[in-house]
């Protein structure tokens, strides 16, 4: 094609030719444009057109540099569609620009990306002799940099596009860059690239140095480099980023205020982004910190933790499992969506709760990649699943594992049948996630309509909590397996007391057992927050339960404390043995009403052994018993505890009502007890006899009421077993 492919190769920073004019923006627009139209176009019959008419306008004029602009790109954008040879051409064409044009940035920029495509094919040719592919790209391209520090940005863009199909092509820009910020006299502005670059595809302590020493002559983008630094920070597992975030979100600048909105809302609600788009300054800034810390505080952490647990989530996640990447282009608005590019689903769940803690690929023919992740919580287990239809790198989230395989949901009526063979080799592939895919076979045998069902309700349920939530759970590489009791007691108008008991299995301590009613510490932290997840009650301390024995189970048993607010509420605990015991049981709810003169009241109902054996609350009307295991033997003593409340001078009655739950279900006793008139709030006890009873499970009902139309009601689940 080029009438300069026998050209001899020129010094790449020599003067060759008297220096032309700098390159106007008018010739910046129309180069830019005519690459915008080669992006668009795949058509090669069209391109080889396009080249002939080049030709002979070159023919006429051999020294008009912006045609020989012209053929360059026009022969990158035909090597970079598979005919490799083009790149020789382009790179004849771009050397005779910088001839022509030593001051024009393009023609540097150009031939360095016809270099970078000649090294790409001689790397894979000569792979075993190559020392250094690369240079002659890296130096053309620092050349351009150096001429206009813009073209910067430019490779920086188009080198986050290629991370994927080019992986060296950041190394290469990143080294283009270095060399242009060490040229005397350097244009400040390529430090922020330059940051941004290393933290990507070099050394991100280099980034966080480029980030500092740009931050002083940032003018108006101080606050986004203040949010580099932040990220920068955080990516390198510093606690210190909190500082330069806050600080850079009190600006109101319009770049970083939708920087800082890009990043939360990865994982906030609607509700919230609405209240941080209405903010602005310091109540910004106010918001972020009730933002962050209320997600600390929810899951028992210090404060300032998730924030940085966000952006590491954030890196990784948009390396790992990067999304749909937006064709390049030339608009400058483009540029944030390959700098900071979307992941797939899989990066979304990732950075909204982590690392799963297992996941299943299958690859079979017939059915398209696809992967399981299982989150395992004290709550109940999230299983979720991902499958790659259009792209093999890309996940999507799917309502069930029968969508995996694409095959129908649900098997005709007039089907006596299982699963198909593909979704049979599913199911069988996720035994080990979840036992209801390990009984998978014999259930869908028994009935597929039912089981796909049920199997899609789950997969939804898990979907729909993983994307509506985000998490920062502890792990921990031995549970302890804590057992709870609750019970809210000395209620009044306004406060009232929580206390809980918890029992810990000996065996999980990994300890020597000595004897029963030593003491063991451990770690406790409580944590009773509103609806909103704004704290309302807190303990944090080392406690020291006792050993216990109950038939041939060995305990660790204690309780705990707290005044609470009335009103609705969650609790959430945990217990820890060094940093790698703990156990976190399910977060609790709760709804306290507070006392009223004119109406009665029934507090939560404790059940225990009246002997002290287990952990009892102390409120102002003596002890009353709990059981964390929410078990009894036949045999042994129980109490019936709760705190009743009405319109003093008033006689109430109770109805007991004991019920069985399984499926020998049905009313076992049911007593009535008159409670003479008293000076309420008080604290009612009743004796339960176990003794007649079977094992199994029960509910004990209390119905109270006071003869005038007023009713509180309340109830509580226990098991009985065998006396031995």
């Amino acid at each position: 094609m080029s009438f300069h492919r026998l050209l001899l190769v020129i010094p790449l920073f020599g003067v060759v030719a008297p220096s032309a004019s700098a390159q106007s923006s008018g010739q910046r627009t129309i180069i830019e444009a005519f690459r915008d139209s080669l992006d668009r176009s795949t058509d090669s019959l069209a391109l080889a057109r396009l080249e002939t008419r080049l030709v002979e306008s070159v023919r006429r004029d051999r020294r008009n540099t912006m045609d020989h602009l012209r053929l360059g790109f026009l022969a990158l954008r035909q090597g970079d569609l598979g005919v490799q040879r083009y790149y020789e051409d382009a790179a004849a064409e771009f050397q005779w620009a910088t001839r022509m044009a030593p001051s024009w940035p393009y023609g540097w920029y150009g031939l360095g990306l016809a270099e970078y495509g000649l090294a790409t094919v001689r790397q894979v040719r000569e792979a075993a002799t190559l020392k250094r592919p690369f240079q002659r790209a890296q130096v053309a391209l620092a050349r351009a940099i150096s001429l206009d520090p813009r073209m910067a940005e430019l490779l920086e863009g188009e080198a986050f596009a290629a991370r994927r199909r080019q992986p060296t092509r950041g190394s290469v820009v990143l080294d283009a860059v270095r060399q242009a910020n060490q040229v005397r006299g350097a244009n400040p502005m390529l430090l922020a690239p330059l940051g941004r670059l290393e933290r990507e595809f070099g050394e991100p302590e280099a980034a966080l140095k480029a980030f500092e020493a740009y931050l002083p002559r940032a003018g108006r983008a101080r606050a986004m480099t203040l949010l580099e630094i932040a990220r920068t920070r955080f990516m390198l597992d510093r606690a210190d980023g909190a500082g330069p975030y806050y600080t850079g979100a009190a600006i109101d600048d319009s770049a970083a205020v939708q920087a800082y909105r890009r990043d939360i809302a990865l994982i906030a609600a609607e509700p919230e982004l609405g209240v941080y788009d209405l903010a602005t300054g310091p109540a910004r800034v106010a918001f972020l910190k009730t933002f962050w810390r209320l997600r600390d505080a929810s899951e028992l952490r210090p404060e300032g933790e998730r924030l940085q647990e966000h952006y590491r989530r954030v890196y990784l996640a948009r390396r790992i499992y990067p999304g749909i990447i937006p064709v390049p282009g030339r608009d400058p608005s483009l540029r944030i969506a390959l700098i900071e590019p979307p992941v797939d689903d899989r990066g979304t769940i990732y950075i909204r709760h982590g690392e799963p803690d297992d996941r299943i690929r299958m690859s079979a023919l017939g059915v398209e990649p696809n992967e399981s992740w299982r989150y395992s919580s004290s709550e109940g287990d999230q299983v979720l699943h991902f499958v790659a239809r259009h792209d093999p790198d890309v996940y999507r989230l799917v309502e069930s594992l029968f969508d995996v395989a694409d095959l129908p949901d649900l098997a005709p009526a007039n089907v006596n049948g299982g699963v198909a063979q593909g979704q049979e080799l599913l199911l069988r592939s996720r035994e080990p996630l979840s036992p209801f895919y390990g009984r998978a076979g014999r259930r869908a045998e028994e009935n597929s309509r039912d089981f796909r069902l049920a199997e899609r309700a789950l997969s939804r349920a898990s979907l729909t909590a993983a994307t509506t939530s985000d998490s920062y759970r502890h792990r921990f590489a031995r549970s302890l397996a804590a057992r709870l009791d609750m019970v809210v007691l000395e209620v009044d108008s306004s406060r009232a007391v929580l206390n809980v008991a918890y029992a810990v299995p000996f065996d999980s301590l990994g300890a020597a057992w000595l004897a029963q009613g030593l003491e063991y510490p451990l770690q406790l932290r409580l944590l009773v927050f509103d609806p909103h997840g704004e704290p309302l009650a807190s303990v944090d301390s080392t406690v020291r339960p006792l050993t216990l024995i109950d038939g041939e189970d060995r305990w660790l048993s204690g309780s705990v404390a707290v005044p609470v607010p009335v009103g609705r509420f969650r609790m959430r605990l945990r217990l820890q043995d060094g940093p790698d015991a703990g156990s976190e049981p399910p977060i609790r709810s709760l709804e306290i009403v507070p006392v009223a003169p004119s109406a009665i009241g029934l507090s939560d109902l404790a059940l225990g052994d009246p002997s002290g054996r287990w952990p009892v609350a102390m409120p102002r009307g003596g002890p009353v018993a709990l059981n964390p295991l929410g078990r009894f033997r036949r045999g042994e003593p129980v109490e019936l505890a709760y705190q009743v409340s009405a319109p003093s001078g008033i006689p109430l009655v109770s109805q007991v009502t004991l019920i069985r739950t399984d499926e020998q279900a049905g009313v076992i006793r049911s007593d009535r007890y008159q409670e003479a008139a008293a000076d309420w709030p008080k604290i009612i006890r009743h004796p339960i006899d176990v003794r007649k009873l079977k094992p199994g499970p029960y509910r004990l009902e209390i119905t109270l009421t006071d003869g005038r139309g007023g009713l509180a009601r309340r109830w509580k689940e226990f098991t009985v077993t065998d006396a031995k």
